[in-house]
C-alpha cells in the first residue's frame, strides 16, 4: 500500500514537472525552429520581420512613393486614347494652321493651261511665238467655259493639229485642219481661238517660211480637269506650236 502511494506521487510530480515545461516553452526563450521561420524573408506570404532595427536600410524612400503616387493618379491611356490624341494633332495641323484652307469661298480661279514651243525656230523667236500661244490660250479657255459647260470629254481624246498661215503683217489668212480630236466641238473651240489669238504686230522677218508669209503648225488638246457640286466641268487646256 505504502509503495503504490509513493509510486502515485512520484507520477504526480513527473506530470506537473511537464506542464510547467511546456508553459516555460510558450513564454520564454523561442525554440530554433521558431526563430528560423521568424528570420526567413519568406515568413508570412513575403513579408519579413525585423526584430534588430539595424536591420533597416537608411535609402530614402520618399521619392519613390511621390512618384508611384503621381503614376496612380494620372489617367489611364488607352489606344483609343493615344489614337484620339494623333487625330487631333492632325487636325489641328490641317486646319488650325491654315483656317482659310479647304473652305469654298466662291472665288472663281483661272482654269489650267500651258503652252509649248516644239521646235528649235519657235524657241529661236519666242517673243513671237510665245505671244501668240498665250493669245490663244486665253481665247480657248474663253470658249471652253461659254459652250462646253456640263459637258464630260472622253478619255481618249487626240490633240487638233491645225496649219496655219500668217501673212506678213502677221494676219492670219488660213487655216487647215491636219487632225481632229474625236470631239466635235473641240475641234471648233481650237479652230476660233486661232481665229482670235494668232495674229502677231511687227513678226520677226527672220521666222518667215520660203513663200515670204508664216507657216504654222499648231497643236490644242483639251482634257477634263475637275467638276463642282453643279456638275459644271472644268478643263485643262494644252496648246503647242512650230514655225515651219
Amino acid at each position: 500500500m505504502e509503495i503504490a502511494k509513493v509510486w502515485i506521487k512520484r507520477i504526480a510530480a513527473a506530470a506537473i514537472a511537464a506542464a510547467l515545461a511546456g508553459c516555460g516553452a510558450g513564454s520564454g526563450n523561442p525554440s530554433a525552429a521558431q526563430t528560423a521561420e521568424a528570420a526567413s524573408p519568406d515568413y508570412a506570404g513575403g513579408a519579413r520581420v525585423v526584430t534588430n532595427l539595424d536591420q533597416l536600410s537608411n535609402a530614402n524612400t520618399t521619392s519613390s512613393l511621390v512618384a508611384n503616387r503621381n503614376l496612380l493618379n494620372a489617367p489611364v491611356s488607352t489606344p483609343a486614347t493615344n489614337q484620339q490624341t494623333t487625330t487631333n494633332t492632325t487636325l489641328a495641323r490641317l486646319y488650325l494652321a491654315n483656317p482659310t484652307a479647304n473652305i469654298y469661298t466662291g472665288d472663281t480661279k483661272p482654269p489650267p493651261g500651258d503652252t509649248t514651243l516644239l521646235n528649235a525656230k519657235a524657241r529661236k523667236y519666242p517673243d513671237f511665238s510665245y505671244a501668240m500661244l498665250r493669245q490663244t490660250l486665253k481665247a480657248a479657255q474663253d470658249i471652253e467655259v461659254a459652250r462646253f459647260g456640263q459637258y464630260a470629254l472622253p478619255t481618249n481624246i487626240k490633240p487638233v493639229i491645225l496649219r496655219l498661215t500668217l501673212n506678213a503683217h502677221g494676219r492670219l489668212t488660213d487655216i487647215a485642219i491636219e487632225q481632229r480630236s474625236g470631239v466635235a466641238k473641240v475641234d471648233q473651240a481650237m479652230i476660233d481661238a486661232c481665229k482670235k489669238g494668232m495674229w502677231a504686230m511687227n513678226p520677226p522677218a527672220g521666222a518667215m517660211a520660203a513663200n515670204g508669209g508664216y507657216q504654222i503648225r499648231f497643236e490644242g488638246l483639251v482634257q477634263n480637269y475637275s467638276y463642282d457640286l453643279g456638275g459644271d466641268y472644268t478643263y485643262a487646256t494644252h496648246l503647242g506650236l512650230l514655225l515651219l
